[in-house]
């Protein structure tokens, strides 16, 4: 007789029977009944309560098929601990000629099964809400203790129980050495400017996944870059407790990213302005370091309107508190555009150069490599287990979905084999040559090309802090401090009349990577 084992354990909060011990205990009943397992189902991490788990429902609809006559299960509570809801699925199993066998509960066969069954299913269910009172008082303890309370693991932590030798042991978070370096890719990436769909298309490219095991979109990336438990922070239920985690992400890239996160979402929609403001996001009021907006105005000149278009401080937009006037975008853009080509000397470019250099080779990360393998050869080995099974079994319909499985797992390693070579392929170490290449061609570029005009600002401009007498661009390039003298700024507006003033240029400090990321682009 063809049948199929069902293992269940509600979650890491409970102490419920592991599911090897369920499925050894399973096979060994099979075996001395004379029963042939066919396939097993096990749903990790899943309550009893409700019937939305996977394999539970996968199970149902292959009973459809005919090929096996019975699911053999640890006790009935890991069938269903609902109300009633068991008795549904009972029903629809026993019109496909299917059965269910517990191995530790006598049921009897006949009238009396109708008796019994009711009664164990009522217990079970009582048993359940017994138990969420109790677990609730554990997992109390357990935050007391900043052990995991189950759910989801945040990316880059993975869980180790507190005493190895106990099977039941509770488990504490512990750095994850195959994604932490990811998480800290991500806020890396973000703090330097990458978009948040870009970033999320480049891990979905690389098939990384979420610590839902799902593909990454924005909402997910959200939720990851405001999670404070990358600082070292345990978090349950409303309680923090400092340091009761392994810290991931140090304060002050926290900090930057949640600044980007606040600035983007302030940054008006540039899809509403007349013209593309090359310099939103990097353009800040010296005076209350508010972000500068574009806005556009309507001029009638002879009879005919024409469109210009300024930067203006949010704060005096919207609040009128900010004495900061208004200035053309033509006009800063321009400024800007050239301090940054006068960067592009022949000297700057070589030391550019080695300075990326150096830093690439800092950078080399092979770890998602090293991921890449593990996943490939974890997949040969169960594609080993399976061709060993499949030249084993004589039931044809067995071996058909065996055939399904091995099917399966031969395209799932084509992939991760396609993905480590394009993974391999994109380390590669930038040479100084090629560095200086790109921005000897960059120093030749047209200003008054859009796409230059955005790669240059991209690639040197941190921040810019205009004020009503000078102006502070802080470059990405990790220059001492330089003042120009002797520039003045003019077509600065007051209620859009003309006004003239100073200019000074201090080149700031910055974290160098930022450079490096960027020209890898384009290199």
């Amino acid at each position: 007789m063809n049948v199929v084992i069902y293992a269940r354990y509600s979650d890491s909060k409970q102490r419920e029977e592991s599911i090897e011990a369920q499925l050894k205990i399973c096979h060994e009943y099979a075996q001395q009944m004379g029963y042939t397992v066919i396939r097993e189902y096990v749903d990790r991490a899943l309550s009893g309560r409700s019937d939305d788990r996977p394999q539970f429902q996968l199970m149902l609809k292959h009973s459809e098929r005919g090929q096996f006559s019975k699911v053999l299960i640890y006790r009935f509570d890991r069938f269903s601990r609902g109300k009633y809801t068991p008795f549904v699925h009972l029903a629809a199993l026993e019109e496909r000629g299917v059965d269910v066998e517990s191995v530790k509960e006598l049921v009897p066969e006949g009238p009396l099964r109708d008796l019994v069954l009711p009664m164990i299913i009522g217990s079970n269910s009582s048993y359940s809400r017994e138990l969420g009172e109790k677990v609730k008082r554990n997992l109390d303890l357990n935050a007391d203790k900043c052990l995991s309370n189950g759910g989801t693991t945040p990316l880059g932590y993975k869980l180790e129980k507190v005493n190895p030798k106990s099977e039941k042991s509770k488990k504490k978070y512990i750095i994850d050495e195959m994604y932490a370096p990811i998480v800290k890719e991500i806020f890396q990436k973000y703090a330097r400017g990458w978009s948040m769909k870009k970033i999320c298309d480049d891990l979905n490219a690389r098939q990384l996944k979420t610590a839902q095991g799902v593909a990454f979109n924005k909402n997910s990336l959200h939720t990851l870059l405001k999670n404070r438990k990358y600082l070292g922070i345990y978090i349950y239920n409303g309680r923090e407790i400092p340091g009761g985690m392994p810290q991931i992400i140090d304060q002050e890239l926290f900090d930057k990213v949640q600044d980007v996160m606040k600035t983007n979402k302030k940054a008006p929609a540039r899809s509403r302005a007349r013209a593309e403001y090359i310099l939103s996001g990097k353009l800040f009021c010296g005076y209350c370091r508010n972000g500068m907006v574009g806005v556009s105005a309507n001029k009638k000149i002879n009879g005919e309107s024409q469109i210009y278009n300024y930067y203006r401080c949010k704060t005096s937009l919207h609040q009128k508190t900010c004495k900061k006037k208004t200035v053309r975008k033509e006009y800063i853009e321009d400024i800007v555009i050239s301090e940054c080509k006068r960067l592009l000397t022949a000297p700057n470019i070589k030391r550019i150069a080695k300075e990326v250099v150096k830093i690439a080779q800092s950078m080399e990360d092979n770890s998602e490599i090293k991921r890449l393998e593990k996943s490939v050869k974890e997949l040969e080995n169960s594609k080993e287990n399976q061709m060993v099974n499949l030249r084993a079994c004589k039931d044809d319909a067995v071996r058909n979905m065996l055939l399904e499985d091995l099917s399966k797992l031969a395209a799932d390693i084509k992939a991760a084999t396609e993905q480590l070579e394009r993974e391999k392929a994109r380390h590669y170490l930038v040479t100084e040559d090629q560095v200086i290449e790109y921005l000897t061609q960059l120093a030749q570029g047209d200003i008054s090309n859009l796409t230059y005009r955005k790669a240059l600002i991209r690639l040197f401009v941190n921040k810019i802090f205009l004020y009503d007498d000078k102006l502070i661009i802080t470059f990405t390039t990790g220059d001492e401090d330089v003042a120009i003298e002797d520039k003045l700024l003019d077509r600065i507006e007051s209620d859009l009349s003309d006004e003239k003033f100073c200019i000074s240029n201090v080149v700031g400090h910055q974290e160098k990577p930022s450079i490096y990321a960027i020209l890898k682009r384009f290199c």
